[in-house]
């Protein structure tokens, strides 16, 4: 893939990557540090949560580093592709999908993929004329979360575009809404507002 594509972000799927380190590693407290590790979305929260892992096993910690997590954490993607998925599911339903084409020869195989795709991008531009609003519904399903969230978090205003917003006790992220970004990372992995974003955006 790097010698094809070597711009490409090589991405591996985190659920893979748990199912095989917890063979060695199968209390169940490890699994929830193991996914607060994946799915951080700065350094600093991934070597938060990597303690914690190591304060209850120091090889489990360790074995998490084999496989690099610049592949399976959010922490250590790319800015600028607007996903934040941590697992493999899009292309193993892609793969799916396909299944049937994989069975005749290239040309065939490519004409069927072809017309499945035309199908499916056309199904997706109908999807939101049946909308009731202007956001997808499965985007707005995790707003309420993060809306909630944002009332734990304490604002400082700068009076323009910039603010500084605490969450708990140590933690401090600065926002620019001009720009849309946050130092937590994860309004530029996803597209979406996290909760420090959306209590700068009640603070105006």
């Amino acid at each position: 893939m790097n010698e094809i594509c070597p711009a490409a972000e090589h991405r591996m799927c985190a659920r893979h990557i748990y199912a095989n380190w917890r063979k060695q590693h199968r209390e169940k407290i490890y699994q929830k540090i193991f996914w607060a590790c994946a799915k951080a979305s700065d350094r600093t929260g991934f070597n938060y949560h990597r303690a914690k892992l190591a304060q209850k096993t120091v090889e489990g910690a360790k074995d998490i580093m084999k496989t690099n997590p610049k592949h399976w954490s959010r922490a250590f993607f790319k800015l600028g592709s607007y996903c934040d998925s941590v697992e493999n599911n899009m292309c193993e339903s892609f793969n799916n999908s396909i299944m049937r084409a994989r069975f005749y020869l290239v040309i065939t195989s490519h004409e069927i993929i072809r017309k499945k795709v035309m199908a499916r991008i056309q199904e997706n531009r109908a999807k939101p004329e049946k909308w009731s609003g202007k956001i997808c519904p499965n985007i707005f399903k995790k707003l309420p979360l993060n809306i909630k969230r944002s009332g734990r978090c304490n604002v400082l205003w700068n009076g323009k575009e910039g603010f500084e917003v605490q969450e708990g006790e140590y933690r401090r992220f600065t926002i620019d809404l001009e720009k849309c970004t946050c130092s937590c990372r994860y309004w530029e992995l996803s597209g979406l507002p996290y909760c420090h974003a959306i209590s700068a955006v009640y603070t105006c």
